[in-house]
């Protein structure tokens, strides 16, 4: 029997069936995927004793761990908090359960239940996690009218990153909270919180986050002022790449290709193979955007040569997969395929035709996109993407017939 029936069983309610189909695999990761997607559609259909049973059948620990996170979050986003968190206590890494607690905690910050978000992610152990869901809920409370209250949560999202004793962790964290801070309309303070950042690699990581929102509420003059002291090569190309694309949002096309071209500049001048290739393809996915397709092919290219000139095999293999899949995003998928085809790396090459295949999905070629899953070596991830294409499928189907109800009336 093929997975996508199994699943298909699952998803039409027979779980017992599928249960039972799933547990003839003999391939154990098939195995373990199988049973997944069958705790999901359990989760879909709130059969939560049966989804954890289900999930505790699983041999690998992280497909465990993905399952019980998704019958989490399933509870979570049905607004059913009490359960979603009965199932995070179940999951016994400390760290995988802060990553749960944390999800939890964006949906109920999401529902406006900013109460119980707040007590949830003191629960967190993790204190780089802890931080992380005490921004998102800062972040999210001005949407409630609750600037003030936003504010104090920064400020105990801010104690708690100072808290955490690994200096690079501290300075990542206290990035992120100062990047949350500026799309909450906090720019200037997120600037000051910015600037004392330790470790110069998140401090860049911050000001190109800030120099982003700015661009995109309009402060472009000063989003370039704040670009222009980034230290780290690739996030400033990277934020010069933003301001860009919102200038060219704006109408302001002349400016946007000067800026495009500042940004390229700098980033041909990075000497590291790999981090040229990182910025030319930032740089080329916002061109994309822009709508500049001719250009965005052309620095596509000139990342695709600067990623060949990566000596190590493995980080080579990365930046091409990541160069394909950024070409797809753009709409470019005869070059991404033939990108992903040159991937050396067995894995980087079947997770590049994963996510291609993913794409295609999502802009309706459902098709070519079984035809590009079937190519994927790996079986994991080649059922993956035959899954996300399944589920692709089903939505179009259903857009279609609501789309002939509502011409019919």
């Amino acid at each position: 029997m093929h997975l996508s029936d199994i699943i298909a069983m699952a998803e039409a309610g027979q779980f017992d069936l599928a249960l039972q189909a799933a547990q003839k695999i003999e391939d154990a990761r098939v195995r373990s995927f199988a049973l997944r997607e069958i705790v999901k559609a359990m989760a879909k259909a709130e059969q939560i004793d049966l989804a954890l049973q289900a999930a505790q059948k699983i041999e690998d620990a992280s497909d465990r761990f993905l399952a019980l996170n998704e019958i989490a979050v399933a509870m979570a986003e049905a607004g059913q908090f009490d359960l979603a968190l009965q199932v995070a206590q179940k999951i016994e890494d400390a760290r995988d359960r802060s990553s749960v607690l944390m999800g939890i905690t964006f949906a109920m910050a999401g529902a406006g239940q900013f109460d119980l978000a707040l007590q949830t992610a003191q629960k967190i152990e993790d204190a780089l996690v802890r931080s992380f869901a005490l921004s998102f809920i800062a972040e999210v409370m001005p949407e409630a009218w609750q600037t003030e209250r936003a504010n104090k949560t920064f400020q105990l999202a801010l104690q708690t990153a100072q808290k955490i004793e690994v200096a690079l962790a501290r300075s990542l964290a206290v990035s992120f909270i100062a990047a949350a801070m500026a799309r909450a309309d906090q720019i200037d303070r997120a600037l000051q919180i910015a600037q004392k950042i330790e470790d110069a690699r998140s401090r860049s990581f911050a000001l190109s986050g800030i120099a982003k929102t700015m661009a995109e509420v309009g402060q472009i003059d000063r989003a370039l002022q704040v670009a222009q002291k980034i230290e780290v090569a690739p996030d400033r190309s990277e934020a010069l790449s933003e301001i860009a694309a919102a200038m060219a949002k704006a109408g302001q096309t002349e400016r946007a290709n000067e800026t495009f071209q500042l940004a390229l500049q700098i980033a041909q001048e990075i000497e590291d193979a790999s981090a040229r290739s990182f910025a030319l393809r930032k740089i080329a996915k916002a061109i994309a955007e822009a709508g500049q397709m001719e250009r965005a092919n052309e620095t596509f290219q000139l990342a695709l040569q600067a990623a060949q000139k990566i000596e190590d095999a493995e980080a080579r293999s990365f930046a091409l997969k990541d160069i394909a899949v950024a070409m797809a995003e753009a709409g470019q998928f005869d070059r991404a395929l033939q990108v992903a085809q040159k991937i050396e790396d067995a894995g980087d090459r079947s997770l590049a035709l994963r996510d291609i295949a993913e794409v295609m999905a999502e802009a309706g070629q459902i098709d070519r996109a079984v035809k590009v899953a079937e190519t994927i070596d790996d079986p994991v991830l080649r059922l993956q993407a035959l899954a996300t294409i399944m589920a692709a499928k089903r939505g179009k189907g259903e857009a279609e017939k609501q789309g002939e109800g509502e011409t019919g009336k």
